[in-house]
């Protein structure tokens, strides 16, 4: 997360940083220190995604998948997937398997879901995770499933680490 404020973010972003721009566009995706504006996140992640920003192309898709100050548009969001989850990010391949899972913008095709499904159940941290298809596809938000798991792994490493060496980590 940046520490840096708003006021700082702006200054760097005016002077072209990509960084900048791409934590703008998260702190007006999320309302972290402003209020949430769809619009001012979507225009900060054009901008990053013009200077190279990678991770920028998730929020996009996000951004036309949910119809966030924009129409729901199913064919952009996929567009803006397809270039985040070549990049790897799992939560990018997630959502082209839930459109391909229900068809949205796409024909129905189970096969391919399930090939984004696997790829993500491929990593250690996913592989638990291994249900049939449609429960799979009808979290409402991976990202906040995974971050969920991830507390509760790192409750029981702190346990792990408490019980073995005391209370100090």
């Amino acid at each position: 997360m940046s520490t840096q404020t708003i006021a700082e973010l702006e200054e760097l972003a005016n002077n072209g940083d990509v960084s900048a721009i791409y934590q703008l566009g998260k702190k007006y995706f999320y309302g972290s220190e402003v209020e949430v504006n769809f619009d001012k996140a979507r225009q900060y992640f054009e901008q990053a995604v013009e200077k190279g920003s990678i991770g920028a192309n998730y929020y996009l898709g996000k951004i036309f998948y949910n119809g966030n100050g924009v129409s729901t548009d199913y064919i952009k969001a996929k567009e803006y997937f397809e270039k985040s989850s070549k990049a790897n990010n799992v939560f990018a391949t997630y959502y082209l398997g839930k459109l391909y899972y229900w068809g949205d913008g796409v024909p129905k095709d189970y096969n391919k879901a399930n090939e984004y499904k696997n790829s993500i159940l491929n990593k250690p941290l996913y592989a638990n995770q291994n249900t049939g298809l449609e429960q799979f596809y009808s979290l409402t938000d991976f990202e906040d499933s995974t971050k969920n798991y991830v507390e509760e792994l790192q409750e029981k490493i702190f346990l792990e680490y408490k019980s073995l060496f005391g209370e100090d980590k």
